[in-house]
C-alpha cells in the first residue's frame, strides 16, 4: 500500500513525544502516512496520554527492550510499503515531507536505507569520516543537492522499502541502542542497494530516545566492538567521488596556518 509508516520508539519524555506527533501531522496534511509509537515501558505519563490517542497506533512493551527491538516490533504492525524509523526528538521542517521521502524511496530502484543524516565514509573502527558527513540540519545544511549517496545513514530518521527491510532481516537486536543504524546500512550495502541522504531540513534535540538506558557508554563501546568485528571484511566503506576527495584536501590545505 502506498504511503509511509512512521515508527517511533519512546521511553518517557511524553512532552517531546507529543510535540513530535503534532509536528508530523502539522507538516503532512493530505499525505498518506501512519504513526506507530512503541513505548519501551515508560514510567511517566506516556501510557495514559497516548493509549487513547486516535491519531496513532500505540504499542506498549512491559520494559525497555532497546531501540532496535522496538523498531522491529513497530515494523510488524506497519500497513504501508515504506517504513520510516525516527527518534521522538526529530522535527522535520518541510511541508509533505512524508510524501517526499516515500516518493524518493519508491521511485529509486536502487534505494536501500534513506535518511536525513549520514556519511559517505565509514572508517575501519566504525566511525564517520567527518568531512564526508552530509545533512540538511535547519539553517546550517552541509549539502546543496537534492540527495547524496552515502555509505551509512544515521538512525535519527531512516526509511526503506518494507522489502529492503525484510531482505536485511530487520534491525539486529544485539545492537540495543547503538550501531543498529550503521548495521542495517551495511546490510543494505552488502545486498547491493545504495544508501542516500535527502536534502530535507530538520532539527534534532538529541538524546531523549536513549534516556533511561543504564550504562549507555559501556553499551556503546561494546556495540562498536561487535560492529567492527562483524563487518571487518567490508570496512572501511567509502562512496565519495574523487572530486569530493580533492575538495576536502583543498579545504584542509586552505584551513592550515601558514608558517612564518
Amino acid at each position: 500500500m502506498e504511503g509511509l509508516s512512521i515508527i517511533i520508539p519512546v521511553h518517557n519524555k511524553i512532552d517531546i513525544t507529543v510535540k513530535c506527533i503534532d509536528f508530523i501531522i502539522k507538516f503532512n496534511k493530505g499525505c498518506a502516512f501512519e504513526i506507530i509509537v512503541v513505548d519501551n515501558g515508560s514510567a511517566d505519563e506516556t501510557r495514559r496520554v497516548l493509549s487513547d490517542d486516535k491519531r496513532i497506533t500505540y504499542i506498549r512493551n512491559g520494559e525497555n527492550l532497546g531501540v532496535s527491538k522496538a523498531c522491529n516490533i513497530g515494523a510488524e504492525r506497519a500497513k504501508y510499503d515504506v517504513l520510516c524509523f525516527m527518534h521522538n526528538d526529530v522535527f522535520v521542517y518541510r511541508e509533505k515531507w512524508t510524501a517526499a521521502i516515500c516518493g524518493f524511496v519508491e521511485k529509486t530502484a536502487t534505494a536501500g536505507v534513506v535518511g536525513l543524516y549520514g556519511a559517505k565514509t565509514i572508517r575501519r573502527d566504525g566511525s564517520f569520516r567527518g568531512k564526508s558527513i552530509v545533512h540538511a540540519i535547519k539553517d546550517k545544511p552541509s549539502m546543496t543537492r537534492g540527495y547524496e549517496k552515502v555509505a551509512v545513514v544515521d538512525g535519527l530518521l531512516l526509511s526503506m522499502k518494507k522489502a529492503v527491510f525484510e531482505d536485511c532481516r530487520g534491525f539486529c537486536e544485539a545492537f540495543i541502542v547503538h550501531y543498529y543504524d550503521k548495521d542495517i546500512s551495511m546490510r543494505a550495502y552488502k545486498e547491493g542497494f545504495v544508501n542516500y541522504v535527502l536534502n530535507i531540513p530538520f532539527d534534532h534535540v538529541c538524546g531523549t530516545t536513549r534516556s533511561g538506558i543504564r550504562h549507555d557508554d559501556t553499551i556503546r563501546d561494546e556495540a562498536q566492538k561487535s560492529f567492527t568485528e562483524m563487518w571487518s571484511r567490508y570496512l572501511p566503506v567509502d562512496v565519495s567521488t574523487w572530486r569530493e576527495k580533492i575538495g576536502w584536501l583543498a579545504k584542509g590545505a586552505l584551513s592550515r596556518p601558514v608558517a612564518d
